[in-house]
């Protein structure tokens, strides 16, 4: 069998592949959308206990808008970022599409949705797809904890959920890097797992000096505590430290931009994807970015909306700068650095907090 009889066979499973998928996306949504239910209250505790919550249409397109709003952001951060290298670097940067280049973003969405996606001729082809799409999801859910007060429903259990979601957002970049069937790909896959192990024990202990210092396990709950006290910065300035270092390991940036590796994988677990298939990981990825820093506000300098609007603002421009500014590390220093610095730098910080607070509640 030739090249061309391999690239059309490929291409015929992929279009069945597409079929069934699209059919069933179409059973499923309309039985979504057709079908009310009841809130599980189990889940979360809505601010009306009385009121019955029911699917209908404006329902459904008021709870689309803000994953709108993120997709939306997203592009104009990455503008943002380009912006900002661009003088860090010296240079202009994009400008030239529209004023200032304020439609940059929408310029190269477009061309890289109008691209083929091509899917390799070894790859598993189903995994190869959905990895993506994974991605995609796991992030955009994590913005159903945004701590805003005029939210309907609020998470009980919302740092909880939060860990859960960060756990799980490997798991796309591993089945990315499993089913492209390239060795660049599955390293980079490897190492994402590596990694994510490493960070996630540090982050534990930072969310339990957090939830033992306010109480509750509600982003929103946390962030109104430090309106009527102070901000969790001023005793916990060694915690955010910590954190923020964990972030940018959990959104694979720079200095742990590892996954990634261009000098060492080529581009890692993403090598093998292009058009809208890479468009949607890019997405994913600048969108957990935008999620940590929201997090990271609310977490260490709430009090109102404005002030993490702000401070959220200030840590997106801190991964942006932390990116020009850092060279990337070797891997094995991040697996040091956590198992030996960072873990005990938080068992000590956990000791202290416990000591603190039941001197203060005493």
């Amino acid at each position: 069998m030739n090249h061309s009889a391999k690239a059309s066979l490929t291409m015929s499973n992929v279009e069945c592949l597409f079929k069934v998928f699209s059919k069933g996306g179409v059973i499923f949504g309309t039985y979504i959308l057709l079908s009310p239910y009841q809130v599980l209250a189990d889940s979360f505790t809505p601010l009306d206990p009385a009121k019955v919550v029911l699917v209908d249409w404006v329902a459904v397109i008021v709870s689309i808008i803000p994953f709108v709003g993120v997709l939306l952001a997203v592009g104009f951060y990455t503008l943002l970022e380009r912006k900002i290298l661009a003088i860090i670097m010296i240079r202009k940067g994009p400008s030239k599409v529209s004023y200032m280049g304020i439609l940059q973003p929408f310029s190269d969405a477009g061309k890289l949705l109008c691209k083929e996606f091509i899917v390799p001729t070894r790859a598993n082809v189903g995994p190869f797809i959905l990895a993506p799409a994974l991605m995609l999801a796991i992030s955009l859910l994590g913005w159903l904890l945004y701590p805003y007060k005029s939210a309907e429903v609020f998470y009980v259990f919302g740092v909880i959920l939060f860990m859960v979601i960060t756990s799980v957002s490997v798991y796309g970049v591993m089945m990315s890097g499993w089913a492209s069937n390239s060795k660049y790909s599955l390293l980079g896959a490897v190492r994402a797992m590596a990694q994510s192990i490493s960070y996630e024990i540090p982050m534990g202990f930072i969310f339990f000096c957090v939830v033992l210092c306010s109480g509750v396990f509600m982003f929103q709950e946390i962030s109104v505590f430090q309106q009527s006290l102070f901000f969790f910065f001023l005793p916990l300035c060694v915690v955010m430290l910590v954190w923020m270092l964990c972030m940018l390991a959990e959104t694979n940036r720079a200095p742990f931009d590892f996954v990634e590796g261009e000098s060492e994988l080529v581009s890692g677990y993403n090598v093998e994807y292009s058009g809208g298939g890479f468009a949607v990981m890019f997405i994913a990825e600048y969108s957990s970015i935008l999620l940590s820093s929201v997090m990271s506000a609310a977490m260490f300098f709430g009090g109102n909306e404005a002030l993490v609007g702000f401070f959220m603002m200030v840590f997106a421009i801190f991964f942006v700068v932390v990116r020009a500014s850092l060279p990337r590390l070797r891997y094995d220093k991040l697996m040091n650095l956590c198992w030996t610095v960072l873990l005990c730098v938080m068992l000590t910080a956990s000791v202290c907090v416990v000591v603190l607070v039941g001197v203060y509640v005493s």
